[in-house]
């Protein structure tokens, strides 16, 4: 949960993306700093997630990253220069310029003067003997550029996120057929043009919007003896607008097939060695919803009849379409197709895994699967160069279930003209909608749904009436829309107005205890204490409310994770509540974030997590006025993946934080984090 990120404009952003092989032990290193020798942490700075290394290193010297100036300038396309009498450096990037002076609290940007803090006055500072570089602090180039920083708790490391694509690996691999292929790969999706230059067999491929770095080195040449390339060079063509451009040299005039592939993110050239062959693949071009003989399907356009595999996925619920021996037009696609128990399509360039050869070129269609439904299945069929795909009829063929806010609508849809019979048992939470078997289509069968409103679906016949059976995970009240005599039944659903949630069940979890201390504060003050603290006035304040607690320890004792999740599930809760505090190695860094466990990525989840932490991160905010860090995605979380009701993990606040750690020890806050959590779980109850 280390992470800090701040926002920075574009010009010395060119300062930061150093890095030096020092860093990868983390072992501190001596460096003379204005003639002082000082122990200091060199550090690796990730650029789009690839460390930049240099002859002189970064560091961390009083809680602040130094970068050198010049090595950052030069290697992305800025020009440095030098007074040595005035002893200042001049960037210049384009129409921007800086002036920074060694040890000076003023900066000119762009001909403006700019204050320095004390930690932020550029340095001069020597390494092993080496000369003298110009050192300026990250902080000071997070207050002037456009580019997202942060914190990479995982590296424990600064890093920059730059608007380019950023190319970091250019190979020649070979795949079954044991012919080179080149693959180009990058760390985001990226749009190139190519040129083949006929009288010397050149291959020229640009890539727009993005900066090289392959190697640690901006340019460089693959030779090869392959029957085909004779060699590839590649280099930082332009930085303004900022091209990489390849070079492929070929030994004769080649066919050749150039596909995107990991949504855009890498392309691969492969080659024929038949000057009269050319590679061909199938490519689909689009997906839509038609109707093809008077019936609503998937249609898929393609140039060609090619293979498809089919699978089901679950966890969630998926059919999937591999497409072979096919290229997709364009980058990732999505649509929100609703067709009986689809729900969804989407489509990409497909990475064989273990089932294909690493040279197959498959496109991958997903159709996602309403929930609660068990029996999907489809018919492929062929109208010239279309693949259509019919949902084959299910439950959920002639039945739309929808939802806003805290209404519910269910529509029957597609009747003759009828009568029908709408019936409600409250004691059981059931709906049965009867209509004559003559008058409707329905599939019998029985549809899951555990959405935390709607438990099941269940269609069932007689020789008579056709019955739909709704179960209901609490009371509930509905209003029929449609008329006596309808050719389609409506009825819209809302919790009972006379549910109180005063009788659920919440679990309060103070994390960590017993020999599990957590981390320390700055002033050596244990997570464990404040957890505890925190969860006891809640326990204190829920109960006076009326609501049912069950705490999983109230005392300084060590509870297992899973025997955390256990007391949750097998008190049948109706929500949990994980009390943690925070950490970071910047010690700038302070607020509040929640963790939760998606629904799809737990085996045990029933329901959509994000709207419970949603509403304690709104209501804590509010009550606090705390900064907001994130609800943040967290399923190999114990206490998140493996409890079954709707669970969160609040991060209270940071605990390296001087400031910060000062408000959460302190009795009147910690009410106001309490009262933020209880406002959410009230307003959660209210909304679901």
């Amino acid at each position: 949960m280390k992470k800090w990120k701040v926002i920075l404009p574009l010009f010395v952003l060119l300062f930061i993306f150093s890095q030096i092989g020092y860093a990868a032990a983390g072992n501190k290193i001596q460096v003379s700093i204005n003639g002082t020798k000082v122990s200091v942490k060199p550090v690796p700075i990730i650029m789009d997630g690839q460390a930049i290394n240099t002859e002189f290193p970064s560091f961390v010297y009083s809680d602040r990253t130094l970068v050198p100036i010049r090595f950052v300038s030069e290697s992305y396309g800025a020009e440095v220069g030098w007074d040595q009498k005035t002893k200042t450096a001049t960037v210049t990037h384009g129409d921007k310029e800086g002036k920074f002076t060694i040890d000076s609290n003023v900066a000119i940007i762009n001909g403006k003067k700019v204050n320095l803090d004390k930690f932020a006055i550029p340095r001069l500072a020597k390494v092993d003997g080496k000369d003298s570089r110009t050192m300026i602090p990250l902080k000071f180039v997070t207050d002037v550029f456009g580019y997202e920083v942060g914190w990479d708790s995982a590296k424990d490391a600064p890093y920059i996120n730059t608007n380019e694509a950023l190319v970091n690996s250019i190979s020649l691999e070979k795949g079954s057929t044991n012919k080179n292929k080149l693959v180009i790969k990058s760390n985001k999706s990226i749009k190139y043009e190519t040129v083949f230059i006929e009288d010397s067999n050149k291959l020229v491929i640009d890539i727009n919007d993005s900066k090289i770095l392959v190697n640690n080195t901006t340019s460089g040449v693959i030779n090869t003896n392959d029957s085909i390339i004779d060699k590839v060079e590649y280099s930082q063509f332009s930085t303004d607008p900022s091209i990489t451009r390849v070079i492929l040299t070929l030994k004769d005039k080649i066919k050749y097939n150039i596909a995107s592939e990991d949504n855009g993110k890498n392309i691969t050239v492969s080659f024929d060695n038949k000057s009269d062959v050319v590679v061909s693949y199938n490519e689909v071009k689009s997906i839509a919803k038609e109707f093809v003989n008077g019936k609503e399907a998937i249609v898929i356009n393609s140039t060609s009849q090619p293979k498809i595999n089919t699978m089901k996925l679950q966890n969630p619920e998926r059919l999937v379409l591999d497409i072979m021996d096919s290229n997709l037009v364009g980058t990732t696609y999505s649509y929100d197709y609703e067709l009986g128990f689809i729900k969804g399509v989407r489509v990409s360039q497909f990475n064989g895994d273990n089932n294909y050869s690493a040279d197959d070129r498959i496109v991958r269609v997903v159709l996602d699967i309403k929930e609660g439904v068990a029996d999907s299945n489809i018919k492929i069929d062929y109208d010239g160069n279309k693949i259509i795909v019919y949902p084959e009829k299910s439950l959920w063929e002639n039945i739309s279930y929808t939802s806003s806010g805290q209404e519910k609508m269910f529509t029957i849809l597609d009747l003759e003209e009828t009568y029908y019979a709408v019936n409600y048992n409250s004691d059981k939470r059931l709906i049965q909608i009867d209509i004559p078997s003559n008058k409707v289509e329905l599939a019998e069968g029985k549809a899951s749904v555990k959405d935390g409103f709607v438990d099941e679906l269940e269609v069932v016949k007689d020789e008579h009436y056709t019955r739909l059976l709704i179960k209901f995970t609490k009371s509930i009240e509905y209003t029929l829309l449609s008329s006596d005599v309808d050719n389609k039944i409506s009825l819209l659903l809302k919790r009972d107005s006379n549910y109180n949630p005063l009788g659920n069940l919440i679990v309060i979890d103070a994390g960590h205890g017993g020999k599990d201390p957590g981390a320390l504060s700055v002033a050596s003050r244990r997570e464990k204490d404040l957890n505890l603290s925190v969860s006891l006035k809640l326990n204190e304040k829920l109960q006076e409310l009326g609501y049912n607690t069950v705490m999983t320890r109230d005392t300084d004792e060590f509870i297992d994770l899973y025997e955390r999740a256990r007391i949750a599930n097998d008190n049948n809760a109706d929500l949990f509540v994980s009390i943690h505090g925070n950490a970071h190695d910047n010690r700038s860094i302070a607020g509040v974030q929640i963790l939760y466990c998606p629904a799809t990525k737990s085996s045990i989840k029933e329901v959509d997590q994000h709207p419970f932490a949603k509403a304690i991160m709104e209501e804590i905010l509010k009550e606090t006025g705390a900064v907001d860090k994130g609800i943040i995605q967290r399923p190999n979380l114990v206490v998140l993946r493996e409890t079954k009701m709707p669970a969160v993990l609040v991060e209270t606040g940071f605990l390296s934080n001087a400031q910060e750690e000062q408000l959460l020890f302190n009795e009147e806050y910690q009410y106001k984090i309490v009262s933020g959590i209880i406002k959410g779980i009230q307003k959660y109850f209210e909304e679901h």
